[in-house]
């Protein structure tokens, strides 16, 4: 067990901001701030270095500016080194016994702050117990999706409110680099070439200011910190190779139509026997880590979803390897990640007739579809099928339907068809 000096020091490093300060997140950190009034449990959640903790630090300061005591603040990352003996709920609730006895002034409110408290075996029933007392405010934070779905569905049900963060939007990089994205028009070569960087390196924020090879390297490290951390020490997998053959299957085949069985023999081929019951936990645990979206297909003659057909998504533009070729990959899959965060994954599928006319997205706004093709190159010659296909899904669904484009290379007059540059969409 840690000493009292020791608790000091790691409340103190887990809660301390980087000097280099990023973009603060306003809608995120808006709602952080008025959960706070709720007793409510507060869940924050989403992919690893996605700015979590950032926004809980930047939380508990302005609790310090308010004039509530630092001490008070039970505020710890259970990654820091200090922690890695606390793997059980009985050795947390003595770190929280002796906070009680010789840090916080048990007179006053605290407030905790518990970060990738996934990493503490059976946490949920201390954090249940605490919220029962009706004495503290809570807030936690976890980078696998069970924190939601599994420790909190079951537990702490009904005493909850949740929040998922992801890793940058198109403005907020914008914001990062003090663009105006609100006049495009006048602005628009620098988001032009704003765009390109974050088509290719994605919304990590740690990694903006890296030179390509050291963000290669920072995207490589990050893979191996989930199979660790968030797959491997969680779900006790034992085939670490298909694990990772699993991850790099689906993202060189991001954006395409993937059966279990077509990754199946795609490892046989290397000499990898796996069974489809491995290759569907092997990507529900990518999944549960936010590394991997599943998007299912809707039959939009049928208006019926079917799960067992899907195409993966990467959380993150950044996984997508490859050069100028992969560009049409990595433009698609930066449009499903701005849906979702516009509409909410439950929302957002892709569309297949019988006839196999596919439709990239649809959205379900309250029982009204919108459609949505995405094409990197508009021409003469792949207009008609990308125009038809919206067409199709109109006469089925109602509603309206977008191409979304990178470079209009059309010579015919588009005048009339719904076609909107991408760039000009995001902000």
């Amino acid at each position: 067990m840690i000493s009292v000096h020791e608790l000091r020091q790691v409340i103190a490093e887990s809660q301390t901001l980087s000097t280099d300060i990023p973009v603060e997140r306003n809608d995120y950190f808006s709602w952080l701030q008025q959960a706070a009034s709720s007793r409510l449990i507060k869940a924050i959640v989403g992919f690893r270095r996605s700015g979590k903790s950032y926004l809980l630090k930047m939380l508990s300061q302005s609790f310090i500016h308010k004039g509530i005591p630092q001490t008070n603040i039970f505020y710890l990352n259970f990654e820091n080194d200090l922690l890695k003996e606390v793997k059980t709920v009985r050795e947390l609730r003595q770190i929280w016994e002796m906070y009680q006895r010789e840090v916080g002034d048990i007179t006053k409110p605290i407030y905790i702050f518990w970060d990738e408290i996934q990493l503490v075996q059976s946490w949920e029933k201390l954090v249940r117990s605490l919220y029962e007392q009706g004495k503290y405010n809570i807030f936690i934070s976890g980078s696998n999706s069970k924190l939601l779905s599994g420790e909190l569905g079951s537990a702490l049900s009904g005493r909850s409110l949740s929040l998922e963060i992801t890793p940058f939007s198109f403005r907020e990089y914008l914001d990062f680099l003090s663009i105006n994205f609100k006049d495009y028009y006048s602005q628009k070569q620098k988001i032009d070439k704003a765009f390109t960087f974050y088509l290719r390196r994605g919304g990590l924020c740690e990694q903006f200011k890296l030179p390509d090879l050291l963000a290669r390297n920072y995207h490589e490290g990050l893979v191996q910190k989930i199979i660790l951390d968030d797959i491997i020490k969680r779900y006790q997998v034992d085939n670490v190779n298909v694990l990772k053959e699993t991850f790099e299957f689906v993202r060189g085949n991001v954006t395409s139509p993937l059966s279990l069985r077509k990754i199946v023999g795609r490892l046989e081929e290397q000499g990898m026997k796996v069974s489809v019951a491995t290759i569907e936990n092997y990507l529900r645990y990518w999944m549960s880590a936010y590394a991997i979206e599943k998007l299912t297909k809707f039959d939009y003659k049928l208006s019926r979803v079917f799960s067992r057909t899907a195409k993966y998504y990467l959380v993150d533009n950044s996984f997508i390897s490859g050069r100028d070729e992969a560009d049409e990959k990595r433009l698609e899959n930066l449009v499903y990640n701005e849906l979702i965060r516009k509409y909410g994954r439950e929302q957002v599928f892709f569309g297949q007739d019988e006839n196999g006319y596919e439709i990239d997205f649809v959205v379900n706004k309250g029982g009204n579809y919108s459609c949505f093709q995405v094409c990197y190159r508009l021409t003469d010659e792949n207009s008609k099928r990308e125009f038809g296909n919206l067409e199709l899904a109109k006469n089925y669904l109602g509603g309206d339907g977008t191409v979304l484009y990178l470079d209009n290379a059309l010579t015919t007059s588009s005048s009339k068809r719904p076609a909107r540059p991408v760039i000009e969409w995001l902000v």
